[in-house]
């Protein structure tokens, strides 16, 4: 067994049942005990007093992040986030250290024997979920290593997410708007009430608060520290400083020339810190050239309005490849200035043209900002 080769198998039953699950919720197809009873008769789950897990539907995953930075000065923290940052390795850490390759197969082997039975009598449209799959690699991995606090990023859900199902000491739940409508909708309500669910089995619920704020990040980063730090405190049972670090979801850099590019994972209207962008194009008089990738399924008309309203220039990358139930036809009538695979970032770095522009903002998904990272910010 080698690495790539459990990557595959960890994404086969999903792929063997999109054709079935394409369209419905996940409700209707999705089942987070078929691996969670596995984990419990395993003895993985970790007791609750030791759980943090949050949602929702911006900066969960940077909210995760800052605590689990905060707990490490004195716990030994696993951190579970979903999806990748660059690499799938890096959705398990263990005080801000990635799982080796070497580990990963070794853990991989294990849980793809507890599953063994369970795959044997399991036929499309029901599928192990590879977030459950990397859930329970994590497990397996933490425990290893003696982990004393699980910080978990559930996946798109909590209702029908492995993560979410986990009896925690603190759930999180950050902004919500209309995401993933398509699998936990379709109404704002239902995926609200699927996200505030966390806290039918947590002994404290932490409720993302808006801030307004002047400054170099958007004001959502802001909200995100000051959840992290009120959740981290619950858990502590004390107040704390909260240490700073790096943001999966928003980055800034200087180049050699002067050039300044951004990135930030935006996928709805209702998520945009407007006056941050505002001052921005202000700032450098129009110049700002915003490069959009949005899929069908996400709020790209939102997100295009916004950059019309601050008189902002915006172009359209589409990426190409198998990620699901992608569609960009909604991008194809805009002004698209790149297409190409989203795995491929020497071709994205030679192939996009910004001659001529001051400031570089890229706006869109996690998988496009793993792209923009790789080419531009590695």
């Amino acid at each position: 067994m080698n690495y790539q080769r459990s990557l595959d198998l960890i994404f086969e039953s999903f792929i063997a049942a999109k054709p079935f699950i394409a369209g419905k919720l996940d409700r209707d197809v999705r089942d987070p005990n078929l691996l969670l009873n596995i984990a419990r008769a395993q003895n993985l789950v970790p007791a609750a007093h030791k759980v943090i897990k949050i949602t929702g539907s911006k900066g969960k995953g940077t909210v995760a992040r800052l605590t689990a930075h905060a707990l490490c000065k004195d716990h030994r923290v696993g951190l579970i986030t979903s999806p990748e940052e660059i690499s799938h390795l890096d959705r398990l850490r263990i005080n801000g250290q990635p799982i080796s390759e070497a580990e990963f197969v070794k853990c991989f082997e294990i849980v793809w024997q507890m599953t063994s039975d369970l795959r044997a009598n399991l036929f499309p449209p029901a599928y192990l979920s590879p977030y459950g799959l990397f859930l329970l690699i994590a497990f397996v991995w933490f425990k290893s290593h003696n982990v004393e606090a699980f910080v978990i990023e559930t996946g798109r859900g909590v209702k029908f997410d492995e993560g979410g199902q986990i009896p925690a000491k603190v759930g999180v739940v950050t902004s919500v708007f209309k995401e993933h409508a398509s699998y936990l909708g379709p109404s704002l309500e239902e995926i609200r009430s699927d996200k505030h669910s966390i806290a039918d089995n947590c002994k404290h619920l932490i409720l993302g608060k808006k801030k307004d704020r002047l400054g170099d990040k958007p004001s959502w980063y802001l909200e995100c520290q000051i959840t992290a730090q009120r959740c981290v405190e619950a858990f502590l049972g004390r107040t704390i400083d909260l240490p700073n670090t790096d943001c999966a979801s928003f980055g800034h850099k200087v180049d050699e020339q002067g050039r300044q590019w951004f990135y930030e994972g935006l996928i709805a209207k209702e998520s945009c810190d407007v006056g941050f962008l505002q001052r921005l194009v202000d700032e450098h008089d129009g110049e700002v050239l915003f490069l959009i990738s949005l899929p069908d399924d996400k709020d790209i008309e939102g997100v295009c309005s916004i950059i019309h309203e601050i008189g902002g220039c915006s172009r359209h990358i589409i990426m190409t490849g198998d990620r699901g139930f992608l569609s960009y036809e909604t991008a194809r009538q805009k002004n698209v200035i790149y297409e190409g695979p989203y795995d491929a970032p020497s071709d994205f770095s030679m192939g996009l043209d910004v001659e001529g522009a001051k400031v570089v903002y890229f706006l869109g998904t996690q998988t496009y900002l793993r792209l923009i990272k790789q080419a531009f910010f590695s």
